[in-house]
């Protein structure tokens, strides 16, 4: 299997937003969030992810040629997830593991992966995904990870 994280390019952008709609699809679930009057969520910062001065960072994930999911990056001090989503047929195989250890070489540094309240499964993952040691809180609004990843 080839797992490819490659920067999403301006002309990609519409893939990118279709694939945040099934994430918040996804979403839902835990935030509740309805849909908005033209049947989308929507997502208001998408445009931020190609404003070089952002230091904002998308990615689509392909494996074996096929999209299976997109990445956003908030670069800086922690660097953070603006989203991390994989396709449900490729979950629970290791492809996201995958990507993420992809993504956190790419971004050397401190990083804070949060998760919402009662995702679980989120908590679960980054707990296996995450390949260094790392400081875990819970509060209210959900459980994060603090750690510092270095280039292999």
């Amino acid at each position: 299997m080839s797992i490819d994280v490659l920067p999403a390019t301006e002309d990609e952008k519409p893939v990118v937003r279709r694939l945040l709609e099934l994430n918040s699809h996804d979403f839902s679930e835990f935030d509740g969030r309805d849909l908005g009057p033209t049947g989308e969520y929507g997502y208001r910062y998408l445009d931020h992810y190609w404003i070089e001065q952002e230091d904002r960072h998308a990615f689509i994930v392909r494996v074996d040629g096929a999209i299976a999911g997109c990445v956003l990056v908030r670069a800086g001090s922690p660097h953070r997830f603006g989203e991390f989503f994989i396709v449900r047929k490729h979950r629970r195989s290791g492809v996201g593991t995958k990507v993420a250890r992809a993504v956190f070489d790419r971004f050397p540094g401190a990083w804070l992966v949060e998760e919402i309240s009662g995702n679980d499964a989120a908590v679960a993952f980054w707990r296996r995904a995450i390949p260094v040691d790392f400081e875990e809180a819970e509060t209210s609004s959900g459980t994060s990870q603090r750690f510092v990843s270095r280039a292999h």
